[in-house]
Formats: C-alpha cells, sequence, structure tokens
C-alpha cells in the first residue's frame, strides 16, 4: 500500500458491520495483513459460519470490552439505507443504528491502555447538494438531505472521541462492486433495455470501486498521516450522463430517455437524494498521502466489474 509510513504492529481489530458486503471484504483485508479480527453481528452466531476464523461478538457489553482491548475499529455499522423506503421512522433507525453505537465505541477506545485508531464510515450526501462546487475532505458536513443529516451525526459522534483516539472519517462516494452495491443497481436496467439518464444529468457522482474502498480504509487504520474527514473517492468524479452512457455501452445497450427527477423523486421517495444531487468530491488527503488507486477512470472501474460479473 502506497504512502504508509507508520504501520503499526497487526493486532486485533474490530470490524463493526463486519457481516455487511463491505465489511465482510474489509475484514478478509486485514486477515491477510495479519490482523486478528473480531467481527461484530446482531446475530454473531450466525455470522460466524460466513467467517469461522474471525472472533464475533454481539453487541452487548462485550462489545465494548472487545473494543478497548483491541484499541482498533473500522466502523461500518448501520441499517442499510436501501433496506425500505424512508419513513421518518426509518430515517431514525438509520440514525440510532450508526450514532448510538458510534459513541459506544468511541467511549470503549478511550479506555484502552495505548494510542487508539477509529476509522469510521460517513458517506457522499453528508456533503449536500453542492452543484458544480469542487468538494475537498475538509468540506463542512451539511444537513440539507436526509440522509446527510444522519451522516452529519455520525460523524460528530465519531470525532467527539477522547484525545488518545486518533479518528479517520472515511466519507465513502458510490461504491461499485461486482456482487452488490450501486454498479448492479445502476446498469441492471440496461442489461433489460430499460436504462435512462435520471435527473438532469449533469449531476457530479463521487463513484468509487470497491477494491479502493478496502484499500483507503485499510489505509486510514495503518498510516498515522490520516486523521479527521477523508473523501473515499476515484480522482475521476463523472456527471451522471457519463456513468449512464459507460453503463450503457459496457451492457451493449443504448441510453434512453431522460427520466425527470420529479419522476425519480416519486419512485424513490426520499432515496432520491442520492441519485439527482451532485457531489464534485476530491480525494486530495488520500492522494497527498501517496495513495495509488487500483480503479482511478470509470471506463477501467467498469470494464473490471464487467468481467467479474461474467466470472
Amino acid at each position: 500500500m502506497a504512502g504508509v509510513t507508520s504501520v503499526p504492529d497487526p493486532g486485533r481489530v474490530v470490524v463493526t458491520g463486519a457481516h455487511g458486503w463491505i465489511g465482510d471484504r474489509v475484514g478478509a483485508a486485514l486477515q491477510e495483513r495479519g490482523w486478528a479480527v473480531v467481527g461484530v453481528s446482531r446475530t454473531p452466531s450466525k455470522a460466524g459460519s460466513h467467517r469461522p476464523g474471525w472472533t464475533w461478538v454481539g453487541t452487548g457489553p462485550e462489545l465494548d470490552d472487545a473494543v478497548a482491548e483491541a484499541g482498533a475499529v473500522v466502523n461500518l455499522a448501520g441499517r442499510n439505507v436501501f433496506e425500505q423506503r424512508w419513513t421518518p421512522e426509518y430515517v431514525e433507525t438509520m440514525r440510532r443504528s450508526r450514532v448510538d453505537l458510534t459513541r459506544r465505541v468511541a467511549a470503549a477506545l478511550g479506555r484502552h491502555a495505548g494510542t487508539a485508531v477509529l476509522v469510521s464510515a460517513s458517506g457522499f450526501t453528508v456533503c449536500g447538494d453542492a452543484g458544480e462546487t469542487e468538494l475537498p475532505d475538509d468540506t463542512p458536513a451539511s444537513r440539507d438531505l436526509v440522509l446527510g443529516d444522519v451522516y452529519a451525526d455520525w460523524e460528530e459522534a465519531a470525532l467527539e472521541a477522547p484525545a488518545s483516539v486518533r479518528v479517520v472519517v472515511a466519507r465513502l462516494g458510490v461504491v461499485l462492486g461486482p456482487d452488490h452495491g450501486a454498479f448492479d443497481f445502476f446498469r441492471r436496467p440496461f442489461l433489460t433495455g430499460r436504462g435512462s439518464v435520471l435527473g438532469p444529468g449533469d449531476q457530479w457522482v463521487p463513484w468509487i470501486h470497491v477494491d479502493d474502498v478496502v484499500g483507503l480504509l485499510l489505509a486510514g487504520l495503518e498510516d498515522e498521516r490520516y486523521r479527521g474527514v477523508v473523501h473515499v473517492v476515484a480522482p475521476d468524479p463523472v456527471r451522471h450522463r457519463e456513468l449512464a452512457a459507460e453503463l450503457a455501452a459496457s451492457a451493449g445497450a443504448a441510453v434512453g430517455d431522460v427520466e425527470p427527477v420529479a419522476s425519480v423523486r416519486a419512485r424513490l421517495g426520499p432515496a432520491a437524494e442520492m441519485l439527482v444531487t451532485s457531489q464534485r468530491m476530491v480525494p486530495r488527503r488520500a492522494l497527498e498521502h501517496g495513495y495509488r488507486f487500483r480503479h482511478p477512470r470509470l471506463d477501467g472501474a467498469v470494464a473490471d466489474l464487467v468481467v467479474r460479473d461474467r466470472a
């Protein structure tokens, strides 16, 4: 991994959300690098059957003890934003599942005997609907969007950790992966001949390949130069119409008509904000620290994912 100047001896690391799509990949990568992974799941016995080589704990007091002992956490816990329609009640469920657990983890890390590290996720909607403005890592959190408001609370909970904890807030972009995530969501309509440009089409999409999500989360954990907010996005943001064209070409299809913003919002409700708003995020800190992206350009990332999908 490029740019790492201070890698701690791999010890125990707690991964919340370890049974999820990204958490499972992160845990596997950490194990390959010599870390002893402690996975956190609401159903640890079920999760343990999938990754029997990891230690598994639930979300009771045993979680706080595991965090205090390990002193290193990758925090990816939170209810899936695509699990159901965003009713006011479910928005609060998404908030509590992130904020409450993060506060517990941050407090428990303060009990660790030495310097601790917390790499805690956030998401691109915390930047608001920013139009053409370029958004570096020090962009303040915005509460203008529904999920952005949730993520702002999530970031605050992580940043309130004791001074003995090095905190990295990883603002994830639109994650493209071969078996889950946004790639399947965006590409599937083109495979059935019903793909279109969503909303205005000129909105910026802060995409990133899942391989680089894992790489940057590990960099944040192992490299002491990473502190504060880090934009976990590719260095080549694209407009939505460019994403649609690339996905259409990969599916051997044409881009269909534009779906108006009002139609997208009627179909998806508040979750439409993730598709029709604009975030021109750039990963300045990752580049300054020498991180080398495996998939810096959209065309190469899509080509890689298509090959994996066929396999």
